[in-house]
């Protein structure tokens, strides 16, 4: 690679496998694109539309809600970075052990989450239906959540079992969703788009 600063490090000056290092290097996207890692593949992703980031969101608050009132010691968080020896991720929401977050913390470990929520767009959907299903079981995550945009919001619902996820439940009202066995979330998929026009 050639010599840069890291002001000044694009994507198309980096040669050979990319690092989690290299990723975090990297300036914020004009377009506010995200980067993600996986063994040595550099992933993008373009920015989410509206309706995307308000369901994210809307579904933070509900999740957050109930962290606050069970006590859980976890705390959520939406588009942050999760890492594993030669993988970066930004789910849309991750729930994560409160021990792992202080002040400045940019990254937290596969091994601190508990639940993690992608939400399918046109542009990442065999990404967020096969394969980071996949990484996340073999990382060991306990729960993932899908969220569907088309035709309807709904919330898929998968648990960890053994080394793959099962799926256990497709949200499309109000119900309440147990996030392995830690705390209750009272989710209303009614309301994840707010007052958004069709």
């Amino acid at each position: 690679m050639a010599v840069m600063s890291v002001a000044n490090m694009r994507v198309d000056d980096h040669e050979g496998p990319w690092t989690v290092e290299d990723v975090l290097a990297l300036p914020e996207h004009p377009a506010r694109a995200r980067y993600e890692l996986v063994d040595g593949v550099l992933m993008m992703s373009p920015a989410s539309a509206w309706d995307h980031q308000i369901v994210s969101s809307e579904l933070r608050s509900q999740i957050k809600t109930a962290l606050t009132r069970s006590g859980a010691p976890f705390i959520s968080g939406e588009a942050v970075n999760v890492t594993g020896d030669s993988r970066l991720f930004i789910p849309d929401i991750a729930v994560v052990d409160r021990a792992a977050v202080q002040r400045g913390t940019l990254t937290v470990p596969l091994e601190a989450v508990l639940l993690l929520v992608e939400i399918v767009s046109p542009f990442n959907r065999s990404t967020d239906r096969i394969l980071k299903p996949a990484l996340y079981a073999q990382a060991k995550v306990p729960a993932y959540w899908r969220v569907e945009l088309e035709p309807d919001v709904r919330v898929v619902v998968h648990e960890l079992s053994v080394d793959t996820y099962r799926e256990v439940a497709t949200i499309t009202g109000k119900e309440a969703v147990e996030v392995a066995g830690e705390f209750t979330v009272d989710l209303d998929v009614a309301a994840l788009l707010g007052d958004l026009a069709d």
